[in-house]
């Protein structure tokens, strides 16, 4: 499958390191480039032990990690790097390609793409096309000129990793053309300087949970085998109204994580709210469950928890305020989702 990851964020990056091993991968920016660019994602597992024997993160990361290399190009030059994986010890700025390995050198891309420019238009779409679009941006986000472009590519499937209330629709409305399905990362990742991404993979092989229309999934499923992981929208959307309070509250903190143990019963409220919200029961959480689940994630991710949530959730505040005020919206009750809403709503304006 050709797959275009729209957005040059660490799930963008990590997704396509993921799907490259099997699939025809690239990652598109809106950021004009000069030219197509090679990034490394870092792959670390249980036994990398990252930060937690006194080594720095960074440090740990780069001794521990798999590399993998991952296209970045801009919306202007998706023919010109024709979503091509690099082959290995190929430069962005590299004359020459290996001669081993898989994919083709960004100069071979480039020389590709002068072909093709004497083509006629017609001609030239077949590298425009693609079987799937990986959204990481909220499709409501979308420039009207980024929507255009991912209608231009006529992919079969579009994918959103958005699980705001109403941005399943949305996305629908925007790409009428497309099978519309959400992803929800099984995997851990963040951006921990401006060119390196890592990411962790709990379920192994499994990169993505997907979740639609019956058909749809069937299909995409079968495309990507067990990359993906088919589960009912409803499993999709649990898991982020039961943990999505607590890391608002931990954000209203400051990402403060001590701080956030000291105080665990109002996100645990809010978090049995949005859950009645999404499937309609009423389930409780209690704070000592709570406070044993945050403890057992801080000792089992070889991504240090405590500084990977800070960081990661101070930079989607504002998408984290969406869900929140989705779930207000459908909830019965919601007396703790409106304090911690306002109580994040707050710290944006300030």
């Amino acid at each position: 499958m050709r797959i275009l990851f729209q957005g040059a964020g660490a799930i963008g990056i990590a997704g396509a390191a993921l799907f490259g091993d099997r699939h025809e991968t690239v990652v598109v920016t809106r950021t004009p480039l000069e030219r197509p660019q090679a990034v490394y994602p870092l792959r670390v597992g249980w036994f990398d032990e990252l930060a937690h024997d006194g080594a720095s993160g960074v440090d740990a990361a780069l001794d521990a990690a798999s590399t993998r290399r991952v296209t970045i190009t801009d919306w202007a030059g998706i023919e010109e790097a024709g979503g091509f994986r690099l082959k290995p010890g190929s430069d962005e700025g590299s004359e020459t390609a290996a001669a081993d390995g898989t994919g083709v050198s960004i100069t071979e891309a480039r020389r590709h793409w002068q072909r093709g420019r004497s083509r006629n238009a017609r001609d030239r779409r077949v590298q425009d096309s693609w079987d799937l679009v990986v959204l990481t941006t909220r499709p409501g986000d979308l420039d009207e000129d980024v929507a255009a472009a991912v209608r231009a590519v006529a992919p079969r499937w579009v994918a959103i990793t958005s699980q705001v209330d109403g941005d399943l629709e949305v996305a629908r409305s925007l790409f009428p053309g497309a099978e519309v399905v959400v992803f929800g990362p099984a995997f851990l990742s963040e951006r921990t300087t401006s060119h390196t991404v890592r990411f962790w993979t709990p379920l192994g092989a499994t990169a993505f949970f997907v979740a639609g229309p019956a058909e749809p999934v069937r299909r995409l499923t079968r495309a990507l085998g067990s990359l993906v992981l088919p589960v009912p929208l409803e499993a999709l959307l649990v898991p982020p109204a039961v943990f999505t309070p607590f890391f608002a509250e931990l954000s209203i903190d400051g990402g403060e994580w001590d701080e956030l143990l000291t105080h665990l019963r109002r996100p645990s409220d809010a978090a049995a709210e949005a859950v009645r919200a999404v499937t309609g029961v009423p389930v409780p959480i209690l704070p000592a469950v709570a406070r044993a689940v945050l403890e057992l994630a801080e000792r089992v991710s070889p991504i240090p928890m405590r500084e990977y949530a800070g960081r990661h959730f101070a930079r989607h505040e504002r998408q984290t305020l969406a869900m929140l005020d989705g779930w207000i919206a459908r909830a019965p009750e919601h007396a703790a989702l409106t304090e911690i809403a306002d109580g994040l709503r707050a710290k944006l304006a300030y």
